[in-house]
């Protein structure tokens, strides 16, 4: 797959971790599939992951298990 930002690249497929949200809450998707360019960094999906992403965020994949990690909040303020 060539990069939509005209990287003289092909983009390489990678396997994933993402971290999508639903009602506000965080959900993570392992070993999910995506192209990435290693020129620019550019992600994209393919319609089959995409798929996956919508049918999760649509409780329509029951989870298999709870992820718990620590948040750090950045201050502009000095």
């Amino acid at each position: 797959m060539q990069c939509p930002n005209g990287c003289p690249s092909l983009m390489e497929e990678r396997k994933e971790e993402k971290i999508f949200h639903r009602n506000g809450e965080p959900v993570v998707i392992s070993d999910l599939t995506i192209y990435v360019c290693p020129n620019c960094g550019q992600e994209s999906m393919p319609l089959s992951s995409a798929r996956i992403v919508e049918d999760v965020l649509n409780g329509k994949v029951k989870p298999s298990g709870k992820f718990t990690a620590e948040l750090y909040e950045i201050s502009s303020e000095g």
